[in-house]
């Protein structure tokens, strides 16, 4: 299958909705651009990494963060006589 779009005077591509389909593309999704030794282009989906979950995760649901409890001295600093 050849499917076909034009760039803009921005330089600007819109991606076909048959590749979106075939890419499962989502928005705000991260596409590779990968130049073969052949001077030909493959563009694909980055997979995401645990990093990129917890940001998305975050922007969600706000910061993953949880206060230090201060549990007091050590407890082999106490003296038992």
């Amino acid at each position: 299958m050849i499917v076909t779009a034009t760039m803009n005077a921005k330089n600007q591509v819109t991606i076909p909705k048959a590749v979106r389909d075939l890419l499962a593309l989502k928005k705000s999704d991260t596409l590779e651009f990968i130049i073969n030794g052949d001077n030909s282009v493959t563009m694909q989906r980055k997979p995401q990494d645990l990093w990129d979950i917890v940001a998305q995760q975050e922007a969600k649901y706000g910061s993953y963060d949880t206060p230090t409890i201060d549990w007091g001295e050590d407890i082999e600093t106490e003296r038992i006589d």
